[in-house]
């Protein structure tokens, strides 16, 4: 997806990666993994990184949802 190509490295560097899940009634929905299931940042990340990227770059896009079980972690920081 445009945009998540750019965004990944980023998340990477803290040990996390988002996934483009599918567009549904014109929002992105997103699921994030590794480091940023669970994170407590994500919510922000989300926010001021990927909705503001994703939606510079694709015009028609309404905004972004997060479908991931954050209730899990394992993986996140707190």
């Amino acid at each position: 997806c445009v945009g998540l190509s750019q965004i990944n490295p980023g998340l990477a560097s803290h040990g996390g990666i988002v996934a483009l899940a599918e567009i549904h009634e014109g929002y992105a929905v997103l699921e994030f993994g590794g480091g940023c299931q669970g994170c407590s940042a994500v919510d922000l990340t989300l926010e001021e990184g990927l909705e503001k990227t994703l939606m510079e770059k694709i015009l028609k896009l309404l905004g972004v949802k997060d479908v991931t079980d954050h209730s899990d972690m394992s993986n996140g920081h707190v």
